[in-house]
């Protein structure tokens, strides 16, 4: 049996926060063992300020950091993130707020693609039965996995699972947006990592969320909540359904169709209910006889808004597959395009916008409306 929490919290305050930490993980049951070496892994993007809503909120670091002194754990702060610029995962602590919080509680920041790498073989996996991962993984004795709640134009959801992507050391995470190129092998390389990683404790960052077109560049909306569980499938199981995606987002689907879960095992008390916005790029729910179709003739791909873009080459720097060009500005060959959206994900002016053709979008509004119509009927 897998529990799930869900604590409501207005606000960041430091008291508050703990206050509803220390709740969440109380409801749960989950026991912290004094003296254990301990591995956060928050959500950290890119370096953005607190209030945008992109990264793990540097009040869920400290209230955890504090529960773990309690207990005399050493403590690590580790991270892979998208980060391309010179200063890399480190820089992206110090503007996030989170190195201030580490330095608070002498834990020490870890940028995984500096750290050793071995290999890990798992005859269960889906996509990558061979993976490289970081050791410090390997030597500590407890994981905490503390996600952020937002959408993410690739995924729908980027939630526990999700945030285990940034497990994955350097420029290995282009190598595998490369070739999991599709929704469906993604999400299958997600679970494989989870597997791999398999957080013993993951913690959900819902006071402040993201819907429309996240993971960086959607709206800022106010769940107030922090989610807890010992499983971070089944935390995301319940999050779809608070953010109304149930049934939806494809790395829970999965894990109940690989038998990494059972649903009827996940136990979890009276939940609120939002209407997150999806991204532009969400599939729509129409048949797959019919789906299969237009989703491969309707893809969304990458439009540069000239007012906003500062010619940085982020998206450039990101692209996995060499599909972003400088031409004065940056421009998508379409040709190469997999449509994993880093570059959207990591423009840091939201100078980037997923746009499908005027036919698709035309034929998209007529399938509708016959829908609508048909429904009156």
């Amino acid at each position: 049996m897998h529990k799930v929490s869900a604590v409501e919290c207005k606000t960041y305050d430091e008291k508050e926060v703990r206050k509803a930490v220390e709740k969440a993980i109380e409801d749960i049951g989950f026991k912290i063992k004094m003296g254990s070496k301990v591995l956060l892994k928050p959500n950290v993007l890119m370096g953005a300020k607190p209030e945008k809503a992109i990264t793990t909120n540097p009040a869920i670091i400290d209230a955890v950091c504090t529960i773990l002194e309690k207990h005399k754990c050493e403590i690590l702060i580790g991270e892979s993130s998208g980060v391309v610029k010179e200063g890399g995962v480190l820089e992206a602590f110090e503007e996030c707020g989170i190195a201030e919080a580490a330095k608070k509680h002498n834990a020490k920041l870890v940028s995984f693609g500096h750290e050793k790498i071995i290999k890990v073989e798992n005859e269960k996996a889906v996509f990558a039965k061979t993976m490289y991962l970081p050791k410090i993984f390997f030597d500590v004795d407890l994981i905490i996995n503390l996600p952020k709640m937002k959408t993410h134009a690739l995924m729908l959801f980027t939630g526990a699972v999700k945030n285990l992507f940034g497990c994955i050391p350097g420029g290995r995470k282009q190598e595998y947006h490369a070739e999991a190129n599709t929704k469906e092998k993604f999400a299958n390389l997600l679970l494989d990592i989870w597997q791999n990683v398999k957080p013993q404790l993951s913690i959900m960052d819902g006071i402040e969320g993201m819907d429309g077109n996240g993971p960086s560049n959607g709206n800022v909306v106010s769940p107030n909540l922090i989610l807890a569980s010992d499983n971070a499938i089944a935390l995301d199981i319940v999050a779809e359904k608070i953010v109304g995606f149930e049934g939806e987002v494809l790395t829970n689907r999965f894990a109940v169709k690989r038998g990494l879960i059972n649903k009827e095992e996940i136990k979890h008390g009276e939940l609120p209910s939002f209407k997150f916005r999806k991204p532009s790029t969400a599939a729509s729910a129409m048949p797959s006889w019919l789906s299969g179709y237009f989703l491969k003739k309707g893809k969304a791909y990458p439009v540069i808004d000239k007012k906003k873009c500062r010619n940085c080459k982020t998206c450039v720097n990101v692209c996995p597959v060499q599909a972003m060009k400088m031409e004065g500005y940056p421009e998508c060959d379409k040709k190469k395009c997999i449509t994993c959206y880093c570059c959207q994900e990591m423009c840091p002016y939201d100078a980037i916008q997923l746009k499908r053709s005027f036919l698709f979008s035309a034929a998209m509004g007529f399938y509708y409306r016959i829908m609508d119509l048909m429904k009156k009927k």
